[in-house]
């Protein structure tokens, strides 16, 4: 495969890149990994990136479920190794995959969804006996609406959703290394938004709608998408910040289980 090839997808988010590794952490924390027999599934997919860190471990399939279907026909430009669909995990028609998943993982959807018990119900129904689910999400007043108030409410709802274990974390911070990385990541971005004279939405949030072609990460991919060579060069790059992110942990955890509030929570549940 030529090498151009192999990085070409879209510009990776350092912050994607951490959200990836986050639930890839969690997964391990709980006896599981990735192996070469797993199907995936990325719900709330956005610009893929998770999907393809995925790639990194060879599994038999990639999937990632997004509501935006511009997005969705955009990643298509990119790639034909993940199947990326546009479904809503929460209305749509999901009977043709179910037990499909081994793995499925979900990065800042959670606080969004209209109805986040449907969404754990349905991902049940996704998951193959013994399946993993690992996700991650803000409990921020400012972010999403679905936010919690102890940790026994989304016991509750695993628990409801037919969940026969599950561990939940509540996230401190970063480690220093991915503040290093985080940090870096969002000089390049604001040197990069110079260059092409794209502006950042002043809402620096996630719509809760399908008109993720507003935010400007969507502008940007459509005006470097056809140049490969920067486009790998910044994947390159990245990876490789993120094999050396690999060796080392990639959050803090907060001791206290009760202090939820304007935290990030993460956790791994099992069929």
């Amino acid at each position: 495969m030529n090498i151009i090839n192999k990085y070409y997808y879209p510009p990776v988010n350092f912050w994607s890149v951490w959200f990836s590794e986050t639930v890839l952490k969690a997964l391990k924390k709980n006896s599981g990994k990735i192996n070469t027999d797993d199907s995936i599934l990325d719900v709330g997919c956005g610009l893929g990136n998770h999907c393809f860190s995925m790639l990194d471990y060879k599994p038999v399939s990639v999937t990632g479920f997004d509501i935006s279907g511009e997005t969705i026909n955009l990643l298509k430009s990119f790639t034909n190794k993940i199947d990326f669909k546009k479904i809503d995990i929460c209305t749509d028609d999901i009977s043709s995959y179910k037990c499909k998943f081994s793995i499925i993982f979900s990065c800042d959807v959670y606080e969004h969804v209209n109805d986040p018990q449907v969404m754990l119900n349905n991902l049940y129904y996704l998951l193959k006996d013994n399946g993993n689910i690992i996700i991650t999400f803000p409990n921020f007043d400012d972010h999403g609406h679905n936010q919690l108030n102890n940790v026994s409410e989304l016991s509750e709802k695993l628990e409801s959703a037919g969940f026969k274990k599950h561990n939940i974390e509540i996230v401190r911070d970063r480690t220093f290394i991915y503040k290093l990385f985080t940090g870096l990541y969002i000089v390049m971005q604001n040197i990069s938004d110079l260059i092409y004279g794209i502006k950042r939405n002043p809402v620096n949030r996630m719509p809760e709608s399908d008109e993720f072609h507003e935010m400007y990460a969507y502008k940007k991919i459509n005006k470097i998408k056809n140049k490969k060579l920067l486009i790998f060069i910044i994947n390159f790059t990245y990876n490789i910040l993120k094999n050396i992110g690999r060796l080392t942990d990639v959050y803090i955890t907060e001791k206290n289980i009760n202090e939820i509030k304007n935290k990030r929570i993460v956790f791994w549940a099992e069929k």
